[in-house]
């Protein structure tokens, strides 16, 4: 399997002389397994450069597209890319399901003729679609695995497999939580990770040869920039190495970090993985990268395969439960945009009632409210078998280690903290109705 990078900057191209080494193109990941199969890895600007490699290549080209989401940077290159304008060519993208829009529609606005002179219907290569979840599927002898990340839009990260190789592609994730462990462990376990999200994320890149992940902020960044949908080294660092993980790609570099900066993250990340005692090696992804990781005879054993089959989601019902008002009615407004039916109630009580007679699809539940607080609520609905199984996101100001731990040994699907940004919330709401599905 050879990987090698074309672009590795977030959020916008960043040309110039403060980024030659590890270079300003926006995120685009070549891949070919040992039998000849090509994967492009998200559509930022470096497919152009990539477009140009391909245009000597003869034989019509058939390739896999793996479209984390659907921000610019990630599709910025699309409308530039060489071998889609030429007949015979063949490419599948696969990519999260939009709410309200197919994914062709979404990509056909960026070459829309206000914005592009040439339309998504002119391009001469064949451009399949398919809408994936979290799922396994297959693509020829390779099996693709999918998780959604915990980002500003839904977003997918893929698991590449072929013969006895792996490679996960994170672009664009936030930790769930502010510590990866609880407290007080000096010898933690994937038991003690505090957040139900970076459990299964670890999960995901459990024993993977090769984790290509977002590290666009530092620590004191993060501070600043929380709910942006992205994470930093030193939180990847205790994820691969808590996953056994072989080897890190530091991924989608903030635009304002130069060279010096890119490469003392880099320093210090791989000072943390030896503080751990972990023999991980980690790099700084650069512009013409090449990685290059044996294949076998035998593949990874793991899911079952079967092909993608995900559609948009139906129109759901929310509850929100808190007992405030100027609350309730942000939230309301924001998940309405997604043409969600919204419920509410100001206390637990109350909600209990809404639930046994309204069966919302999924429950937006506070932690204090009056008469009964939301732990209680969770209790009750727990132990009933008609709502044992129904997505209850937290979303709460209580944001301390003990409430987080009690929220999912009580059962809770996801746990948010107050004030949470209005596209985290409602790319997290997406995830869990399209889990459901």
């Amino acid at each position: 399997m050879r990987i090698r990078f074309w672009g590795t900057r977030g959020s916008i191209p960043t040309p110039g002389p403060r980024t030659l080494r590890y270079g300003g193109n926006t995120a685009c990941v070549e891949l070919r397994t040992d039998d000849g199969h090509f994967f492009i890895l998200d559509c930022g600007t470096g497919l152009f450069e990539l477009g140009r490699e391909l245009a000597g290549e003869s034989q019509p080209m058939v390739g896999s597209i793996l479209l984390s989401h659907t921000h610019w940077d990630h599709t910025q290159g699309f409308a530039f890319f060489g071998p889609a304008y030429r007949k015979g060519n063949v490419f599948t993208v696969y990519a999260a399901p939009g709410v309200d829009r197919s994914l062709s529609d979404v990509l056909a606005q960026q070459m829309d003729y206000l914005n592009f002179p040439i339309s998504l219907e002119e391009r001469g290569a064949a451009v399949k679609y398919e809408e994936v979840g979290e799922e396994t599927f297959g693509v020829d002898n390779v099996r693709v695995r999918t998780q959604y990340l915990n980002h500003t839009v839904l977003t997918l990260g893929f698991r590449i497999m072929s013969g006895g190789a792996s490679v996960v592609y994170v672009a664009d994730h936030e930790p769930f939580s502010p510590g990866l462990y609880r407290s007080g462990v000096t010898d933690p376990t994937l038991a003690d990770i505090v957040h139900a999200g970076d459990r299964k994320h670890v999960d995901f890149l459990r024993d993977a040869d090769l984790v290509i992940h977002d590290a666009q902020f530092t620590e004191a960044e993060f501070e600043r920039r929380h709910n942006w949908g992205h994470g930093t080294a030193e939180y990847v660092v205790d994820v691969c190495v808590a996953a056994g993980v072989t080897e890190v790609a530091l991924f989608h570099h903030d635009p304002d970090h130069d060279d010096a900066l890119v490469e003392r993250i880099e320093w210090d990340a791989q000072e943390r993985a030896r503080a751990r005692g972990s023999n991980l090696r980690v790099v700084a992804a650069a512009e013409g990268m090449v990685i290059n990781l044996p294949e076998s005879a035998d593949g990874e054993p793991g899911d079952e395969t079967w092909h993608p089959s995900t559609g948009r989601p139906a129109q759901a019902r929310i509850l929100v439960a808190d007992d405030e008002p100027g609350l309730v009615q942000v939230v309301g407004a924001v998940l309405a945009k997604d043409g969600y039916e919204i419920l509410v109630a100001r206390d637990g009580e109350e909600a209990l009632e809404v639930i046994r007679r309204e069966h919302p699809d999924l429950i937006l539940l506070d932690v204090m409210m009056p008469k009964l607080d939301g732990y209680g609520v969770l209790r009750e609905l727990r132990a009933t078998p008609e709502f044992r199984d129904v997505p209850v996101i937290m979303l709460t100001a209580r944001v301390g280690e003990e409430d987080i731990v009690r929220s999912f040994e009580g059962g809770v699907t996801d746990y948010i903290s107050k004030p949470a940004a209005p596209s985290l919330l409602r790319s997290r709401v997406r995830r869990w109705l399209l889990s459901q599905e």
